[in-house]
């Protein structure tokens, strides 16, 4: 028998749900988060091109190094938030304006809406949006903005942008556009991991789908750990096709935040600054210049479901 049997109705019908307990906690941590920030200002390194792997791990960029030539040297550096909603605001702030307007962003994460408080703010307590210290940019204050999310084609067990698609925008960004320097933030290794689906043609396993249920339910943490990286060469294989394409003399890959698999009890990706979600690495290399790719993907501004995407979207990423 479980617990709430022991809570009257009466009672219990007034308690807030799990979801709305998580909601509540994430919103209050975002919100002691935005007048506390530390960590790396991007905007104060030097590159030309910077390609966000989110969810990546310093330690497991480490481990597929070996097998790409681009990842020959690198350091870890302290990342500004331990989930994109917010690293993003921690980043784009009006303090770094001139930078932001330099920049052209090319993005698959639906997330970074959250942090630039334009469209689908989640329904979180009115406290958090009273309270926050954020002094994020207006969307508009790009030099360009391309959110790959809306339109660009996706893994269709996932439900998520392929990164192949990430890469096509940004190789024609960056021969297009007047911006100084661009970030690509490509959505692998996230989960759910739906790389070897697509390659197999099925649907989804459990694992794959909820990877964090997987282990709060005893699967191995090595099962796990080799699905993600599984995503993360995903990711790095497109960018290989970046790296070999423009013409840019700094390159650095980077993410937004880290992912836990269980240290201090934490999955996934809470706004708690440990080093598992703060740790991130930042390689650096040269863009090859070749110029022989094709781009494929066409862009779209159009709005249509709009937020039905987006809810999608989310949903599939485990914010929902």
């Amino acid at each position: 028998m479980s617990n709430s049997s022991y809570v009257p109705d009466a009672v219990s019908s007034r308690l807030p749900g799990t979801q709305r307990l998580e909601q509540t906690a994430d919103a209050f941590l975002k919100v002691v988060s935005s007048w506390l920030p530390h960590g790396t200002d991007i905007f104060e390194r030097d590159w030309d091109v910077l390609v966000i792997l989110d969810t990546c791990r310093a330690d497991a960029i480490a481990h597929v190094a070996s097998e790409y030539d681009f990842v020959t040297s690198g350091t870890s550096v302290w990342s500004r938030g331990s989930a994109t909603r917010e690293w993003v605001p921690h980043t784009f702030t009006a303090s770094n304006l001139d930078e932001v307007r330099d920049t052209a962003l090319v993005t698959a994460n639906p997330t970074s809406r959250w942090g630039l408080g334009h469209e689908a703010e989640p329904e979180w307590p009115e406290f958090a949006k009273r309270l926050t210290g954020w002094d994020t940019v207006e969307p508009t204050d790009f030099e360009e903005l391309d959110e790959v999310w809306r339109y660009g084609p996706t893994n269709p067990y996932s439900g998520t942008v392929v990164p192949a698609a990430v890469t096509d925008r940004a190789i024609s960004t960056w021969r297009s556009t007047a911006a100084d320097r661009m970030i690509v933030h490509y959505l692998p290794p996230h989960q759910p991991y739906g790389h070897s689906a697509l390659r197999e043609n099925r649907p989804l396993k459990d694992i794959e789908k909820s990877p964090w249920q997987a282990l709060k339910n005893g699967t191995p943490k090595e099962d796990v750990w080799d699905l993600y990286l599984e995503e993360l060469r995903s990711g790095l294989d497109s960018v290989a096709t970046l790296i070999e394409d423009i013409e840019a003399d700094d390159i650095v890959i980077t993410a937004d935040h880290g992912e836990a698999f269980g240290e201090f009890g934490l999955y996934a990706h809470p706004m708690i600054p440990i080093p598992a979600l703060r740790e991130v690495p930042w390689i650096e290399t040269t863009g090859q210049g070749r110029g022989e790719y094709s781009p494929w993907v066409e862009p779209s501004t159009a709005d249509t479901d709009v937020e039905d995407a987006v809810e999608e979207q989310l949903e599939m990423l485990g914010y929902r």
